[in-house]
C-alpha cells in the first residue's frame, strides 16, 4: 500500500464566522468590504485573517490588492492566534506564509504549527531569501522535515553551493537508511531530535559556569535554548552574545514572556535588532519591558497595533492610555 502524504489527508473545508459570511453576500456592502480588507474592520484576529484570504479568492482585483497589503503590513502579534492554531485551515496558513515569505517571524511561528502543509514548506524553501535559508537549515533541518521538504533548496538561487551540499548528503544518507529497512523519517527525527536533546540536557547539569558560558557564546540553536533559560544571568545573557543567534530566535524571546528581564535588558541594547519591527512590537507586549522603553517605541507603531494596543488587556494600563492619547491626537489634526 504507497504511504500516504500529508497533502493527501482529507482536508475540511473553511468554517467561518457569521460576520464574515455576511461580507461575502450578493448583497454586500462595498464600502464595508473595502474597510475589512483595509483592516479598519471590527473583526477579530482570527476572523480579519479569513476575510483577507476569502478577499484573495472572491474579491475584485482592487480587494484583493489591499487585502494583500494589509496583509503584509500585519503584525505577528496580531497574526499569532492564526499562525499558531493547530485547528486553523492549512489553506489560509499557506496563504499567509507565500504573502510573507520574507518574514522570518511568521515563518518562526509557522513551524510550529504541525498542519502547515508539507507543499507550503516546499514553496517557501524554494523561493525564500538567504536570511531565511540560514535560520532553517541548520543543524536539525534534516530532523526537522521530509525530503520532499529539504530537497526544495537545491532549486532556491539563494541558496550557497556549501548549503545545497550538506542537503544533498542528507538526502542521500535517508535515501540509504530507508532502503536498509529502518525507520521512517518521522519515526526517526523525533528519537534522534529527543536524544540530543536530552542529552545536552544532561551535559548542562555537570558543565561549570566558565564552561556554560563558553558553551551558551558559540554552541549551536539547540544548546543555546538550553541555555538561554538557565537561571544565572550571566548564562543566559551569554547566548544573545553567540554570533550565530538569528533573527528569529531574537523575535522568539521578545515574544516569550517567560523569558527573563536580563534577556530581555540585552535584546533592548542592541540597536541592530531593534530596528525589526516585530522585535519592538514584542517589547511593547513583554511585561519585563522597562516601561518607559515600552512608551518610547509607540511611536514607530503602526495605526493599526495602537488601535489594537489601546484595547488590550495584556499591556499595562499606561501603554493602553499612552496609545489612546495617540488616537485623540491624530483625530484632531485631521479634523
Amino acid at each position: 500500500m504507497p504511504e500516504t502524504t500529508q497533502q493527501e489527508k482529507p482536508v475540511q473545508r473553511l468554517q467561518v464566522s457569521p460576520e464574515v459570511a455576511a461580507l461575502f453576500t450578493e448583497d454586500a456592502d462595498l464600502a464595508e468590504q473595502m474597510k475589512v480588507a483595509r483592516g479598519h474592520g471590527t473583526l477579530n484576529s482570527v476572523d480579519q485573517v479569513h476575510a483577507l484570504f476569502l478577499f484573495s479568492l472572491h474579491g475584485s482585483d482592487e480587494l484583493k490588492q489591499v487585502a494583500q497589503q494589509t496583509m503584509l503590513q500585519s503584525s505577528n502579534n496580531a497574526l499569532r492566534p492564526v499562525l499558531e492554531s493547530p485547528v486553523q485551515h492549512p489553506r489560509v496558513l499557506d496563504y499567509i506564509a507565500r504573502i510573507r515569505i520574507e518574514d522570518l517571524g511568521t515563518l518562526v511561528l509557522l513551524r510550529r504549527n504541525p498542519v502547515v502543509f508539507d507543499e507550503t514548506w516546499v514553496h517557501i524553501f524554494a523561493n525564500c531569501s538567504y536570511e531565511i535559508l540560514s535560520h532553517f537549515c541548520d543543524d536539525t533541518f534534516v530532523q526537522g522535515f521530509p525530503p520532499a521538504v529539504r530537497a526544495a533548496v537545491l532549486e532556491n538561487n539563494q541558496a550557497p553551493d556549501v548549503m545545497k551540499h550538506l542537503i544533498e548528503e542528507t538526502m542521500s544518507v535517508g535515501a540509504s537508511s530507508t532502503s536498509d529497512g529502518g525507520s521512517g523519517d518521522d519515526e526517526f527525527s523525533d528519537e534522534y531530535e529527543d536524544t540530543q536533546n536530552i542529552n545536552k540536557q544532561k551535559m548542562v547539569l555537570e558543565l561549570g559556569m566558565a564552561e556554560k558560558v563558553k558553551m551558551a557564546m558559540t554552541g549551536d540553536k539547540e544548546w543555546r535554548n538550553i541555555l538561554v533559560k538557565d537561571s544565572n544571568k550571566t548564562v543566559s545573557s551569554a547566548v544573545l552574545k553567540n554570533p550565530r543567534i538569528t533573527d528569529g530566535e531574537i523575535l522568539f524571546l521578545a515574544q516569550n514572556r517567560s523569558s527573563s528581564e536580563d534577556v530581555i535588558r540585552e535584546i533592548l541594547l542592541n540597536r541592530e535588532w531593534l530596528k525589526n519591527y516585530a522585535v519592538r512590537h514584542a517589547l511593547v507586549m513583554h511585561p519585563r519591558t522597562p516601561l518607559p522603553k515600552a512608551i518610547r517605541f509607540l511611536s514607530t507603531m503602526n495605526d493599526k497595533d495602537v488601535r489594537m494596543l489601546a484595547k488590550s488587556r495584556n499591556v499595562s494600563s499606561a501603554i493602553v492610555n499612552n496609545c489612546r492619547r495617540m488616537i485623540a491626537a491624530k483625530q484632531n489634526r485631521n479634523g
